[in-house]
């Protein structure tokens, strides 16, 4: 007898709504609380505000209580998780962030914001393809951010899918033209894939939208040295060194690469003219 009511109780559980089963847990919640379910819905409301609010300002300790507190009584609730998962992306823990973004993820699967938080924390994790997968979800979402579609693409490059993030930067040069360093990621991707007279059109426009990229002088120096052209990769070494003395890269890559390309020209050039006049 004992076994047919719990079989009984398990096929209505199964039958009834999940919605119906959360609001039901939310009632229980509010009845041991001694709120109305009005209240601990105007509540929940509140911490999840005030819970983004303070991840913005990465507040992450100030934030995990706020969600901790709608989680308590709603332990399904979507918003709650992503407000969790980002918190703990803060904190750097990783893996608890991902356990709930995923979980954020599933119940809202078409959110942008859940995906692109998702995308950020599995690159944390040196999961390219799935960051970039994510970031995808939350361009497609979103299609006119070209901000995510960037993101994407550098995901796609450390997976080394080079042709698929050069397809992506292209949507976003047709979708959102003005986002910073389109052109120069691009140029990136193309010079990668030895397209080197495209990538170098493509840094050129890049110096034209936004004439303090020094990125772009790094990439077509970049190009010139692989076309054997010193003198403009001096050039361009050059400028860029100018906007930028003292970086990791300035000192371990342009600095370098510009005596290199000193030392060789200099070793190149036609001895002088020592004839008397």
């Amino acid at each position: 007898m004992l076994r047919l009511s719990l079989a009984l109780s398990l096929a209505v559980s199964a039958a009834v709504p999940v919605s119906l089963l959360a609001a039901s847990a939310l009632l229980t919640a509010c009845e041991k609380k001694g709120l109305t379910p009005e209240e601990q819905a105007a509540k929940n409301k509140e911490d999840l505000s005030n819970g983004a609010a303070r991840v913005r300002e990465e507040k992450y300790a100030e934030a995990e209580p706020m969600f901790a507190r709608v989680l308590a009584v709603d332990p399904e609730n979507a918003e709650a998780l992503a407000g969790m998962g980002r918190t703990k992306l803060g904190q750097k823990k990783y893996d608890e962030a991902v356990a709930l973004l995923e979980r954020a993820a599933a119940k809202l699967p078409d959110d942008g914001p859940i995906q692109a938080s998702l995308g950020e924390v599995y690159g944390k994790q040196d999961r390219h393809v799935e960051s970039a997968a994510a970031y995808g979800a939350a361009f497609k979402a979103d299609p006119n951010n070209g901000n995510l579609g960037i993101a994407q693409s550098h995901a796609l490059i450390k997976a080394k899918q080079l042709d698929q993030a050069e397809q992506v930067l292209r949507e976003v040069v047709k979708v959102d033209p003005q986002a910073e360093y389109v052109y120069t990621d691009l140029g990136d991707t193309l010079r990668l894939q030895g397209k080197l007279d495209e990538s170098l059109k493509s840094y050129m426009k890049a110096l034209i939208e936004h004439v303090g990229d020094k990125k772009a002088h790094a990439g077509a120096a970049q190009v010139y040295e692989l076309q054997d052209n010193k003198a403009k990769a001096i050039d361009e070494w050059s400028t860029y060194i100018r906007m930028d003395c003292c970086s990791e890269f300035a000192n371990t890559v342009a600095k370098p690469s510009i005596a290199k390309l000193q030392d060789t020209k200099a070793e190149a050039a036609p001895p002088a003219d020592k004839t008397a006049g």
